[in-house]
């Protein structure tokens, strides 16, 4: 089974070089920031799940292939890995959603960096994003949902790993293993309490800039670009 443990850890990194490094050696914004230039909780929750399935579902196949079978993609999903999945994105989603209706009717009140100049720390992604007090007071909701999201990974990937460690020969792998209901009653709690909690609109001024101050930039940008130099004749 070495070889699966190994396709699964190489298929991770391999994912996270992808989405993380490889967009900032190339000058294009983080993975994990939003339009804001702010790092994204929700945005991290689906990058954690994605670098764990995908790169197991890899894993799982490889080892298969090593083994000689030739449907190496012949394994289950279960139905509580795929509810998983969804809870997951349809938060990013609403989350999303939410940002970009704030972000256009109170910009002066909304947490943001001028665009090219996005900054602000990892931990950042668990403050409050609004008012006076963003980027300095950590959100309950988001705190308790990084808590719940970060048990709930390391829980399923120990679970993987015995489930592998069970089997002898790779090719008797029947599919991903399975989250039970319980779990995912927790998840969906905790996502609901993550999204009501961006709801309330925070008064006041952001500190380290506004996403009025981003739209603004933006809107110079592109002005400076449309702008055509004087042709001079001779």
């Amino acid at each position: 089974m070495a070889t699966t443990f190994w396709a699964w850890l190489v298929s991770a990194l391999v994912i996270v070089l992808l989405a993380v490094v490889i967009p900032s050696r190339l000058g294009a914004l983080s993975v994990l920031r939003d339009a804001r230039g702010r790092y994204s909780l929700s945005r991290l929750q689906v990058m954690l799940w994605t670098v764990v399935l995908l790169s197991l579902i890899a894993g799982m196949a490889f080892g298969r292939f090593a083994a000689g079978q030739v449907d190496v993609a012949g394994f289950q999903i279960p139905s509580q890995v795929l509810w998983l999945l969804g809870i997951s994105l349809a938060s990013a989603v609403v989350a999303a959603a939410v940002k970009v209706v704030k972000s256009t009717n109170r910009p002066e009140a909304v947490a943001a960096y001028p665009m090219g100049k996005e900054g602000g720390k990892l931990w950042e992604m668990l403050t409050v994003e609004e008012g006076a007090s963003a980027g300095k007071s950590v959100d309950l909701t988001k705190f308790q949902n990084l808590v719940v999201t970060v048990l709930l990974v390391a829980l399923y990937v120990a679970q993987a790993v015995s489930a592998l460690k069970a089997v002898n020969n790779p090719a008797g792998i029947a599919g991903l293993p399975a989250f039970s209901d319980a779990f995912l009653v927790l998840l969906g709690v905790s996502h609901a309490g993550y999204l009501l909690g961006k709801m309330p609109s925070p008064a006041g001024t952001p500190a380290g800039g506004t996403m009025a101050e981003r739209l603004a930039s933006v809107a110079s940008e592109a002005e400076v670009s449309k702008t055509v130099p004087e042709v001079r004749t001779a």
